[in-house]
């Protein structure tokens, strides 16, 4: 009995020393374990990546700012940008309804002078002839039938044909009929007529038509009871053929007979003259001979020669002259001259553009 507790007490004291040990050794384990922890490096390459990322990461952060800023820069620009635009439309809208209001008052104004011009009742023009043109701008040409005594000389030479030289000698060679249907000569007529409907109401005219002789067309009054002698003068003109030179001083001795104390004389011709009158005392030379059948051509020296001839001569010095001048080639001196005379006399001179009358 007593040898069997023995034996039992020694076998709970192993038991206890075995659990005991094997305790111990496991904190011993523990103790190493973290002693090993606590002493190991991290290795250099883990360190250096890590530190890399962190770099690049605060890269980022700086760059997003920076963008962030720029951004919030460019926002506050276009606020501004939008800003001035809408006061721009602001002030254009102000304008806009400046000039809508400034447009208003002008149709005002327009309608107001139609309504001044309907109640006036239409214009018409107090004119002798029915003159076919283009309309009122035969008004505006700023030539002006005035005077009580008024002459009126027609060229009929050769070159009142045509414009160009080579139309004009075409016309020449052809027959009445053709030469009086030149486009310059219809043109004469037409001007011819115009200035016969705006004769001043019981105005005194007398047409002469001249080239190297000078023939009379008629002499007549304006006025109701002999608008009949104003139409005879018109239909004498149409029936005249443009042939041979021209002697202006003819024309103006023969008008200046048919019209004593002339105060106005209307001139329509193309250029300087190509004729003076035999025994005029004209002083010739081998290459300028004006007189009819003696030269076949003329340089435009001899013509300004024979211009201021027929000045010297001329019978009506104290008249005012009025000229209109109708385009020709090869007569570069004929405005300069005509437009002299004129000037001189207080009278018009002008070059019609083509399409009047």
């Amino acid at each position: 009995m007593s040898i069997f507790k023995k034996r039992r007490e020694a076998g709970f004291n192993v038991a206890f020393l075995d659990v005991m040990a094997c305790g111990l050794g496991a904190v011993i384990l523990i103790l190493i374990l973290v002693k090993f922890s606590a002493t190991t490096d991290i290795p250099v390459e883990e360190l250096n990546r890590l530190q890399q990322e962190l770099a690049a990461t605060e890269d980022e952060a700086v760059e997003l700012e920076q963008s962030l800023s720029e951004k919030e820069q460019s926002v506050a620009q276009q606020n501004a940008t939008l800003e001035e635009i809408q006061q721009r439309v602001e002030r254009l809208k102000v304008q806009q309804d400046a000039v809508t209001q400034a447009l208003k008052d002008e149709i005002a104004i327009v309608a107001d002078l139609q309504d001044a011009i309907a109640a006036a009742g239409p214009l018409v023009a107090n004119d002798l002839l029915a003159i076919e043109g283009v309309g009122e701008e035969n008004y505006l040409i700023g030539l002006k039938v005035e005077g009580q005594r008024i002459g009126i000389l027609l060229d009929m030479s050769a070159s009142m044909t045509e414009e160009a030289l080579i139309e004009v000698i075409k016309r020449k060679v052809g027959s009445d009929p053709q030469k009086r249907s030149g486009a310059k000569w219809q043109r004469s007529l037409r001007i011819l007529n115009w200035l016969l409907a705006r004769l001043p109401k019981n105005a005194e005219v007398s047409v002469v038509a001249f080239n190297d002789v000078s023939q009379v067309l008629g002499k007549a009054v304006n006025n109701q009871n002999k608008s009949s002698e104003i139409t005879q003068i018109v239909t004498q003109a149409a029936s005249l053929t443009p042939t041979e030179g021209t002697n202006l001083l003819q024309g103006i001795q023969q008008i200046a007979h048919q019209q004593p104390n002339m105060t106005d004389l209307y001139i329509i011709t193309d250029g300087l003259p190509t004729y003076v009158n035999p025994n005029s005392g004209f002083n010739e030379s081998r290459s300028c001979r004006p007189i009819k059948g003696k030269q076949a051509t003329i340089t435009g020296e001899c013509r300004v020669n024979v211009f201021t001839h027929t000045m010297g001569q001329n019978p009506i010095p104290g008249t005012r002259t009025h000229i209109i001048l109708l385009p020709l080639e090869g007569d570069p001196m004929a405005p300069a001259l005509y437009w002299s005379w004129s000037d001189r006399t207080g009278g018009t001179f002008i070059a019609p553009a083509g399409t009047w009358p």
